[in-house]
């Protein structure tokens, strides 16, 4: 449930409260206000009949005339009966042309007021009758508690509609910040909020923008320090392979040599020595000059970024022939050489965690550069990131950590996910921007 339908349900049901609330004062105040009405209407009734009775009454008409002075009154009906219970004549209240609704008339209607006043006259003995008829009070009763109620809902339904206008203001807002903090944990340092509205918002929207600019600055910072520091590593790496041929591959010469030596003795036991050294000197051979493949990707773009993905592939076929990599290069522009490098130690990090740390049996590699973006796509069946979790895992998570530093110090995105059974690594890399002239 949402924070804004739980803030427009509670501010309802407490307008609907106050609404029944208000609903049930007007009751009992127009409830007490008939009572009183009528109860006063009556009295009066009663002591005006005896005020007119106290004289001498020698005939019917008289008292015919006492009970039509009541015809349209509002409150009081008068009925002249005589001694037999039969009624003479009776007056009727004046004529209501609003009516109240009968369960309102119900509710209101207080306790029904009856006064008979007995007339002792010489041939017809007969008694005057009044009663109570608060239905004229009720229905002007009614009329004020309906404009009065229909009044306190149209405030209701506008203040409802005034808050939720509020609400749905402040939810955008905070819709707009939740969207500036997804971008800025996806690496996007460039997002910024408006500031306007309310000052609180505003102050929350200058903190924001505050915050994404040095975070901005600080990203900018770390790829000039990671470009940096992947210039560094590519000089170590280069040292280390100059080393390795500069100094290895000489004493390595000079064993074979050696062992050659060794094989003019002419004894059956030196030529075997003299051959077991070769064939390991050899084999050492074949280790230098993979690690040197290794240590040294620039030598092998230099014939193009899918020969070295070929040749890279060749080197984990030829220590597990149970793997079967299959290659989708599609390079419809000619990447920059940084893009192709970076391309390049993704995807060797990405074949070396799938292999080291899981249980491949394909692996599958695309690359697709358009203008406007370089995309690469490592996939592998080898069981998903849980399956993979080893005591290397921490090596694992520091090859992706310098896949992703990699990424970002081009400004592009990077992601890690399961995809059935395996992993999935994708890394785009922009390409417009870098292709700007100055």
């Amino acid at each position: 449930m949402s924070l804004q339908f739980r803030a427009v349900c509670c501010i309802a049901a407490l307008l609907i409260l106050s609404l029944l609330a208000g609903a049930a004062m007007l009751s009992l105040h127009a409830h007490d206000l008939v009572g009183l009405e009528v109860r006063t209407a009556f009295s009066g009734a009663v002591k005006s009949v005896g005020d007119t009775l106290r004289s001498d009454v020698e005939h019917t008409v008289t008292l015919r005339q006492v009970v039509a002075s009541f015809q349209g009154q509002r409150h009081v009906r008068a009925a002249l009966v005589n001694e037999k219970g039969k009624v003479i004549v009776q007056s009727q209240i004046g004529h209501i042309t609003d009516p109240a609704p009968a369960w309102f008339a119900r509710a209101m209607a207080p306790q029904p007021l009856t006064a008979r006043i007995p007339i002792a006259l010489p041939q017809y003995p007969c008694v005057v009758v009044l009663t109570s008829d608060p239905r004229s009070e009720i229905a002007e009763v009614w009329d004020h508690v309906r404009d009065a109620f229909v009044t306190m809902l149209l405030f209701c339904l506008a203040t409802m509609a005034a808050v939720s206008l509020a609400i749905a203001a402040a939810m955008r807002f905070l819709h707009r910040f939740q969207a500036g903090l997804m971008a800025i944990s996806q690496g996007s340092y460039d997002a910024r909020l408006e500031e306007k509205g309310p000052p609180e918002f505003a102050e929350l929207a200058r903190g924001f923008n505050h915050m994404a600019g040095r975070l901005s600055a600080f990203s900018r910072s770390n790829r000039q320090l990671y470009a940096q520091l992947q210039g560094t590593q590519e000089e170590e790496r280069a040292g280390i392979a100059r080393d390795l041929h500069d100094e290895v591959g000489p004493y390595l010469f000079a064993i074979q040599v050696d062992a050659k030596a060794v094989a003019g003795i002419g004894t059956p036991e030196a030529q075997r020595l003299s051959q077991s050294v070769r064939e390991a000197v050899g084999h050492i051979q074949q280790q230098v000059r993979a690690i040197l493949r290794q240590l040294r990707p620039v030598t092998q773009l230099e014939f193009g970024l899918e020969p070295a993905i070929a040749d890279l592939a060749a080197f984990w076929t030829r220590r597990h022939p149970r793997i079967s990599f299959e290659q989708d290069i599609r390079l419809q522009a000619d990447p920059p050489r940084q893009h192709q490098e970076t391309a390049y130690r993704i995807v060797q990090e990405s074949v070396s965690n799938a292999v080291r740390h899981g249980n491949p049996s394909r692996i599958g590699i695309t690359i697709q550069a358009t203008p406007a973006q370089l995309a690469v796509t490592v996939e592998d069946d080898g069981g998903g990131m849980q399956a993979q979790v080893n005591e290397d895992i921490g090596l694992a998570r520091a090859g992706i950590a310098g896949m992703r530093e990699r990424t970002l110090a081009l400004k592009g995105h990077f992601g890690v996910e399961e995809i059935g059974g395996g992993v999935r690594v994708r890394a785009i890399l922009p390409l417009s921007r870098e292709r700007e002239p100055a």
